[in-house]
């Protein structure tokens, strides 16, 4: 039998993407394959545009906005409960081919050490590389064969593993609210001695969410989370590293990036002066959270431990 995999599309009020983000996910060609729609809380019609137009997707009410972290964590509990193998972190802003949960699956039955999987995404990272799909859709059309390659990173837009990884390792850090929190579940699972691969099945981003409008805000966030995921996950030597590079993104006059790039742009939100103020208010929130940061970093070696020693 096929191996069970949860698709949990997370919505808060985007009844314009679930227009196209839930056709794509009910094309997927995967038979043991279940959609969920995980809802913060929509107001917008979302929950009754899917019941109306897609009865086999189930539909999960959290009745609040609890942002992606808490959002995600109650459809992974969800989908664990009901005998999940695997599990993808879906945005409501995506398209896929349908290949995308067969071509995942086959790499991750074939080597049990691989935890995490990433697609080639159309617009991951950079927005505006392919707004009118026409890349996502040349890609779908020459898709041939499955081949995949290690990852450095993955994103949170469409973060495929193995449900164990939750069952052994716990669920989403919701203390990061918003930005770092796949990050530094990719971190544990890796420290835990998962392999993180991407596929070359296309899939394509909007990338244009509720954030993208809450430039401060979001910067606020991206900021000081930075900083908690590397005290979290690094050692004190690739921390300080880290760290330094942190700064000289943030507060160095002159420095180049591509403001097309949304992580870029909310970590240079703005000049010297003010970007500086913002990063020495991160630093002095991760003061005041370093106890629980490292209860928490604490709790994590130690599910992390117990798994590294199932693979001596």
């Amino acid at each position: 039998m096929q191996p069970k995999v949860y698709v949990l599309v997370l919505n808060y009020n985007g009844k314009q993407h679930l227009e196209y983000c839930l056709p794509s996910m009910a094309a997927t060609q995967y038979d043991n394959c279940h959609i969920v729609l995980v809802d913060n809380g929509s107001t917008d019609g979302s929950l009754e545009f899917t019941r109306e137009n897609f009865k086999d997707v189930i539909i999960l009410e959290n009745g609040a906005n609890l942002v992606w972290a808490g959002g995600n964590n109650a459809g992974i509990k969800y989908a664990l409960e009901n005998g999940a193998d695997y599990i993808v972190l879906q945005n409501n802003d995506t398209k896929a081919d349908p290949r995308w949960i067969a071509g995942a699956v086959e790499v991750c039955e074939n080597d049990p050490r691989i935890g995490i999987v990433g697609f080639t995404m159309l617009q991951e990272y950079i927005k505006g590389e392919d707004p009118d799909e026409i890349r996502f859709k040349e890609l779908s059309a020459a898709w041939e064969k499955l081949e995949y390659e290690d990852a450095p990173h993955v994103t949170g837009a469409a973060f495929f593993s193995r449900a164990d990884v939750y069952r052994d390792l716990g669920l989403i850090d919701e203390a990061y609210f918003a930005y770092g929190e796949e990050d530094d579940m990719a971190r544990r699972i890796k420290r835990a001695g998962y392999l993180q691969v991407r596929i070359n099945v296309p899939l394509w981003h909007y990338n244009g969410g509720y954030w993208s409008k809450r430039l401060w805000k979001s910067s606020w966030f991206a900021m000081r989370n930075t900083i908690r995921l590397i005290i979290k996950n690094e050692s004190y030597s690739a921390g300080w590293q880290e760290i330094k590079e942190v700064i000289r993104f943030v507060c160095k006059p002159g420095v180049e990036f591509d403001p097309n790039i949304p992580h870029c742009l909310r970590m240079r939100p703005s000049n010297f002066m003010v970007n500086s103020l913002a990063l020495g208010c991160a630093f002095l929130w991760n003061i005041f959270a370093l106890p629980a940061t490292l209860s928490a970093r604490r709790e994590d070696e130690r599910r992390i431990d117990l798994v590294r020693k199932r693979w001596a």
